[in-house]
């Protein structure tokens, strides 16, 4: 029970902790104040127990395929919303172009309601399911401290890894956006195989004996890379595809960012 709950934390409970530093450093450079994580807990907590409460009703839907096309369905979305998020920020990183961008503000709220919504309602599923089970409340609540103080503690290592890097390599913090949302394609991949939506039956590799996928560590990749152990030869490149398209985008947008920038400059100066 105690190894389960960590492992719980680690897969529903540090994408939060992630995505959340993650937006934090991105919008904190803005100049973006905070009102719009307050307004994407109390919505996504709305969200979760309304999910909770629906779970059994949606699971039913779609020949007993619901839940997981709706889970797959909003991953996806969340990879869209980070494209959109990432081509505004470099569209207002210019020094000439300081404006409040209000798709921003939209795109950190929803991505943040996602990912809050579904892996909160994962972990109150959990948390019902085993509170009051004989024996099990101690061993829960001691998962719980344990599990929330290791999240908290990646959380705060990324938080200052971020404000670091912001002075020297900012294209690091858009590479993790990517690769995190990325990594929620993939769980919506795997979702979509075990509903044969899918073909699962052709796997490259198993890297589980170097890396266990339900491991801690395991977990850990999952959350910041999309680390599957078993991936098949779909899920493979449209792993490497989504990271490419998201790159090009980024390097795109930062191109005309710059253009846009001194043609400003060029202007004043004038």
């Amino acid at each position: 029970m105690l190894i389960n709950t960590v492992i719980l934390f680690l897969r529903d409970a540090l994408p939060i902790f992630v995505i959340s530093i993650i937006l934090f450093s991105l919008l904190q450079q803005q100049g973006i104040k905070l009102w719009w994580y307050y307004l994407a807990v109390l919505t996504s907590v709305m969200l979760s127990l309304t999910l909770l409460n629906t779970i059994d009703d949606i699971a039913q839907a779609l020949d007993d395929t619901g839940r997981e096309w709706l889970y797959a369905g909003l991953y996806f979305v969340c990879y869209f919303i980070s494209l959109l998020l990432l081509s505004q920020l470099w569209r207002v990183q210019t020094p000439f172009i300081r404006q409040k961008n209000i798709i921003i503000k939209v795109c950190a709220v929803s991505l943040t309601v996602i990912v809050m919504t579904l892996n909160g309602a994962n972990f109150l599923i959990y948390i019902t399911g085993f509170w009051y089970q004989n024996n099990a409340s101690n061993a829960l609540m001691t998962g719980v401290i344990l599990g929330g103080g290791i999240c908290a503690s990646i959380a705060v290592l990324l938080y200052f890894l971020m404000a670091f890097i912001e002075r020297y390599y900012r294209i690091i913090r858009e590479t993790l956006l990517i690769v995190f949302s990325v990594g929620l394609l993939m769980k919506a991949t795997n979702l979509l195989i075990q509903i044969d939506a899918l073909p699962g039956n052709r796997l490259l590799w198993d890297s589980n004996y170097l890396v266990t996928e339900n491991s801690e560590l395991g977990q850990l990749f999952t959350v910041f890379f999309g680390y599957d152990a078993t991936p098949t030869l779909l899920q493979l490149l449209l792993y490497i595809l989504a990271i490419v398209i998201a790159l090009v985008l980024t390097f795109f947008s930062s191109m005309s960012a710059k253009s846009t920038g001194t043609i400003a400059s060029h202007k004043e100066v004038t």
